[in-house]
């Protein structure tokens, strides 16, 4: 029967072929009958488990409750490895055989592979990084910019001719030197020197100065290569300084970019910087699921690809709405974006979260046939209508500062199911254009409406509880026949209960990581608890993203098919639904739910 163990699952892929052969002249197969019990609390445990056929339940021998399922492939006892004696019952379910392997021969692996070794002893996130597959892309995106991608600047005068400006460029091969005058450092562009020549007909005999751009966008040496691109991104820029400190050491360019990054996700920011017309800006849009499948594709990180997709979605939809809203009302209100866009969650298109702050004065009715068009405009960008109609063509979500503040005190004051789900999709606003304090204000107010409002928060934290954990009552993974909905059963009591104690908090910050890292900042969370929650929420989204791409990209779609997974990934999306288990018993102590 040895000839059956399997190598080909973790952590025992991580052995040598002479360790796979000890193993293998170790192990004796044990047999349980139906209801036998295999291990006690307080036995001293001189073996692992490992089950080849059968089901054993772990269970707390006093309480009767239920652990853990274990069945196929699966192991126990592991924490009795290290403790030295069993503390829960293991009982077989079903006739049952195990491989028997000695806990002196699983403590020499132990000591003698590192690999196998860190399977047991690091927790769900870092067990989730050594699952994952590790590819070329994601070593750009950890690159950190270095004397090997930054080209020295050439700095010069600022009463440097025109002439001499250009005669420098050519004969060195440039596109762009810095400029320094009056203790200021500015760029100074090929182009810049183009358009100063023709459009401008200015002398070759001017100073530089008087076309460099001096509002010089700087990133420090050392930060990583994605930052970069992202500040290009996010200020239509093609290059930045490059700082040491505060010396000024070097430029990078869009080109030496592209040239590392294969997936070209700043020719696409560039694309939409650059559109038009709405028809070319669609084109730009058609491409982003073809980013999100190559990267993903290519092992980037999930964090890297929302981050990404966030900051192209948001180019986007800014640019949608200066072709819908004439330039007169661009300081007189402001479109912010909710729900996981809000969130900065959103990897594939889902559909239409927005709405609009006016200023005080301004009239709903004249703002609305713009708000419709930006509406249509997205729907050509491929975000199909909201079916709660949350979209700012819905007067509902159209209204000046001092009307939101009033609703915002009455969804407060009425504390009804409805007035949370308000509340809940009002809380994690996201700027995109026109004003960006009027959101900064409406955001204030909701902070400080709802803070001291322990049953409007009690009641708000328990949404979190709404939906059953998917876990059968043995504690294996349940999913019905239409697949396991990830989001109800993973992702939403995780953000719905990070929002509950973020806005109990008055913590700000929209992203859940984020929620999360600075609750414990504040000591809500343990660090290690904060890890394996932040872990299971990244492997919630990586296996809802898998099955979305390979259904065609269906933004949609909540299902995954947790029995065609192999055993390794069922068994870290067990250990995060447990881990949703515990947040929502934390949730129940913290604010006091009860009769749910």
């Amino acid at each position: 029967m040895q000839d059956q163990f399997n190598f080909d699952h973790p952590p025992f892929d991580t052995l040598t072929a002479e360790q796979r052969q000890d193993v293998l002249d170790q192990t004796d197969i044990a047999y349980f009958n139906r209801g036998e019990t295999i291990l006690h609390p307080g036995q001293l445990i001189d073996s692992l488990y490992i089950i080849l056929k059968g089901v054993v339940e772990e269970r707390h021998a006093e309480r009767n409750e239920i652990y853990a399922h274990y069945t196929t492939d699966d192991l126990f006892d592991i924490r009795g490895q290290f403790d030295g004696e069993c503390r829960h019952s293991y009982v077989a379910l079903e006739e049952t055989l195990c491989f028997v392997l000695p806990t002196q021969a699983f403590l020499t692996l132990m000591t003698d592979n590192h690999d196998f070794a860190a399977w047991f002893q690091q927790d769900l996130q870092s067990r989730q990084q050594a699952a994952a597959p590790q590819k070329n892309l994601s070593e750009f995106i950890l690159t950190r910019i270095d004397n090997g991608n930054i080209q020295p600047a050439m700095v010069i005068d600022g009463q440097t001719s025109l002439y001499q400006a250009t005669l420098l460029l050519k004969t060195h091969h440039l596109e762009s030197l810095i400029v320094t005058h009056d203790g200021s450092f500015g760029m100074l562009t090929g182009t810049d020197l183009l358009y100063g020549a023709v459009l401008e007909e200015k002398p070759n005999t001017e100073p530089v100065h008087l076309l460099a751009s001096f509002n010089l966008i700087a990133v420090q040496k050392g930060d990583f290569l994605f930052n970069a691109l992202m500040l290009m991104i996010r200020h239509k820029i093609e290059r930045v300084a490059v700082k040491e400190q505060e010396q000024l050491v070097g430029i990078l360019e869009m080109t030496q970019l592209l040239s590392q990054f294969s997936t070209h996700s700043h020719v696409l920011g560039l694309r939409i910087l650059r559109a038009g017309s709405i028809d070319e800006l669609a084109e730009a849009a058609a491409t982003l699921g073809m980013l999100v499948e190559n990267l993903h594709n290519n092992g980037v990180r999930l964090p890297f690809i929302m981050k990404l997709l966030a900051s192209l979605n948001e180019q986007l939809m800014r640019k949608a709405f200066e072709f819908a809203f004439p330039a007169r009302y661009h300081e007189r209100l402001a479109l912010m974006v909710l729900g996981s866009e809000g969130r900065g969650e959103q990897i594939l298109k889902t559909d239409q979260d927005n709405a609009l702050v006016l200023e005080d004065g301004l009239d709903a009715a004249e703002i609305l046939p713009f708000a419709e068009q930006f509406s249509r405009y997205l729907e050509r960008l491929g975000y199909p209508p909201c079916p709660g109609k949350v979209m700012v063509n819905n007067p509902e979500w159209v209204h000046s500062l001092s009307a939101w503040q009033e609703r915002i005190r009455l969804w407060v004051r009425q504390n009804t199911p409805h007035s949370h789900m308000q509340l809940a999709i009002l809380s994690e606003p996201h700027f995109i254009a026109g004003r960006e304090s009027l959101v900064r204000q409406l955001q204030k107010q909701l902070l400080a409406a709802v803070r001291g409002q322990e049953l409007l928060l009690s009641e708000f934290a328990a949404q979190a509880l709404r939906f059953h954990t998917p876990l059968t009552f043995f504690g294996d993974i349940k999913q019905s026949e239409q697949g396991l909905d990830i989001k109800r059963g993973g992702i939403f009591p995780i953000v719905q209960g990070v929002r509950a104690l973020a806005l109990e908090q008055g913590i700000t910050e929209n992203g859940t990581l984020e929620r999360i890292r600075l609750l414990t900042d504040k000591g809500i969370f343990e660090p290690d608890f904060a890890d394996n929650l932040s872990a299971a929420l990244v492997l919630f989204w990586q296996l809802r993203l898998e099955q979305q791409l390979a259904r065609g990209g269906d933004g949609l779609s909540q299902q995954i098919d947790a029995a065609r997974l192999p055993r390794h990934r069922r068994d870290l999306l067990r250990h995060a639904l447990h881990v949703v288990k515990k947040l929502k018993q934390r949730l129940e102590f913290h604010f006091q739910i009860r009769n749910l």
